[in-house]
């Protein structure tokens, strides 16, 4: 066994040597902001902390190209790593860190008098068996009792992530596992929820979701270099990540074969359940904006009304007979809250991303890397450490962890090391 100090050694030298093999400079605390969309206008330690944590998670993840953002009051740390010409302004797939722009555009809609959230899904998917009682509300606050798509299709989307996956396909294979307990009381996260969201609005306002996005979220939001992409399009336009992934067989990483570069990925894997295209800035944009009271109008506190994210114990009636956990991991309207921060973290295949606001103090914290074989459980992990560098040098909230408990978090997470 390792002993603590010489293991804690270990990991700071390790990154501070991938740091250097990255050429990952830390700059001063003078604000540099331009065209390439980086900025820095915290100090010289903070900014360092943060360069040793993502050479650190690049090196765990086998990622090769990173991005964050890090943002509090006057503060901001916005910046690229790795390969190529990657920085501040490139663009991301955000995955499920992007889920909730759907319900921002149900709330959208619904602030229009167009829709409302307890308004069944089923008046406007009357063919769609196994939906006869669930709600928009429920899609969103994930109490609908549909189960998540995507349990049997993880290796197909590592091994072959070009393949197109209609929506109907999802929600059907969500559905056979359905319902799950308790519908309409228990929470259970699932992204068949937003893949039929999207579906659903699409066919209730009679416009796709491109437009529907770009209209109602994506402009209300200052997403300036967001958008939606068509299902059939396997690229991102402009400067991107380079996505890498671990062949899977057997539900297992092949390691030996390596990372393997996944340049082509067909949105249609996540549809509405995390498609957008975005950047690290847009995504800080868009919590701000959500969490803020932008969608909805009298709707709107919606958002930040949370639920234990576990479910309680229920008599045959559907009573609870313990506490609720208030402590732990809660669900609001698409996002989690753990602490004071609210938000996603999510994967497709090729990248990881994690965006994480805190609307007290102002605080957000947006990551991605360019592997997603450690799965979204790892960016969570980088983003809170971040946030807990952030919050130790004096410029972050008040967190019930440690920047040390998310390392260790970060390490149980390697991937083939």
């Amino acid at each position: 066994m390792i002993p603590k100090l010489a293991h804690r050694t270990r990991i700071v030298a390790t990154a501070l040597i991938a740091t250097a093999a990255l050429g990952l400079t830390a700059c001063t605390g003078t604000e540099i902001a331009g065209p390439q969309g980086d900025a820095n206008s915290v100090d010289e330690s903070l900014a360092s902390g943060i360069d040793d944590a993502i050479a650190q998670a690049m090196s765990l993840s086998g990622s090769s190209q990173a991005v964050v953002g890090v943002w509090s009051g006057e503060q901001a740390y916005v910046r690229g790593y790795g390969d190529g010409e990657i920085n501040g302004s490139a663009r991301i797939r955000g995955a499920q860190a992007t889920q909730p722009v759907m319900c921002a555009l149900l709330l959208d809609l619904v602030d229009q008098g167009r829709i409302d959230l307890d308004r069944k899904v089923s008046k406007d998917l009357p063919r769609q068996s196994g939906i006869e009682d669930v709600t928009y509300r429920q899609l969103c606050d994930m109490r609908s009792g549909i189960a998540d798509y995507k349990q049997n299709y993880t290796s197909i989307f590592a091994n072959n992530p070009t393949r197109p996956w209609p929506d109907q396909e999802l929600i059907a294979q969500g559905l056979a596992h359905s319902p799950l307990s308790w519908p309409g009381l228990d929470m259970h996260q699932s992204d068949t929820n937003a893949v039929l969201l999207g579906r659903a609005l699409e066919v209730n306002t009679g416009e796709e979701l491109p437009e529907l996005l770009a209209e109602h979220v994506y402009s209300k939001a200052g997403m300036s270099a967001s958008y939606y992409p068509s299902m059939s399009s396997t690229t991102i336009e402009g400067t991107t990540l380079t996505g890498h992934n671990f062949p899977v067989q057997g539900g297992k990483l092949v390691c030996d074969a390596g990372p393997v570069e996944t340049p082509e990925v067909s949105p249609s894997m996540l549809s509405g359940a995390g498609a957008t295209v975005t950047t690290v800035t847009d995504l800080k944009n868009f919590y701000e904006s959500y969490l803020g009271g932008t969608f909805g109008g009298e709707a709107a506190s919606v958002v930040t009304e949370t639920i234990p994210a576990k479910n309680p114990k229920r008599d045959d009636a559907g009573t609870p007979t313990e506490e609720p956990d208030t402590e732990g991991r809660q669900w609001g309207f698409d996002v989690e809250k753990l602490g004071p921060l609210y938000g996603r973290s999510g994967a497709i295949t090729g990248t990881l991303t994690a965006a994480y606001h805190d609307p007290d103090s102002g605080y957000t914290v947006v990551v991605a890397l360019n592997n997603s074989a450690a799965g979204a459980a790892f960016a969570k992990a980088l983003a809170f450490q971040l946030a807990a560098i952030s919050s130790e040098a004096g410029s972050g909230p008040e967190l019930p962890w440690s920047a040390e408990d998310q390392a260790a978090a970060l390490q149980k997470g390697a991937v083939c090391q």
